[in-house]
């Protein structure tokens, strides 16, 4: 005679086999899905990567946009400083040349012969 605990022995192994295959195509559902996710987590680290990368190089260009701002603004300076510095030099020209002309134009009168 079988035992009662032998027949809930056979009944759970008879469940067993008759739940194996859909329990099967379950799990292999989700290891599919597993490897699906990982490769999209893996997708996912490399862009995070390529953003990663892309972030520093425009952190590079925007201190070299910086620095050339900087640059041209002391170069904006200059030129102002020099363009006064010229207009400068062409008025003190400009005075010498009126005081040259004085000078001579005084000169050539007393070189002149005087009349009797």
């Amino acid at each position: 005679m079988i035992s009662a605990e032998s027949k809930e022995i056979r009944e759970e192994v008879r469940r067993w086999l008759e739940d194996g295959p859909t329990q099967l195509s379950v799990l292999a559902g989700l290891l599919h899905d597993y490897d699906r996710l990982r490769e999209r987590v893996a997708t996912a680290e490399r862009e995070q990567e390529r953003l990663r990368g892309l972030s520093y190089e425009n952190e590079q260009l925007h201190n070299r946009v910086e620095t050339a701002e900087h640059q041209c603004d002391r170069l904006r300076e200059e030129v102002s400083r020099l363009r006064a510095e010229v207009e400068q030099y062409h008025r003190e020209r400009t005075e010498m040349a009126e005081h040259l002309s004085e000078m001579m134009n005084h000169v050539l009168l007393r070189l002149r012969p005087q009349p009797p």
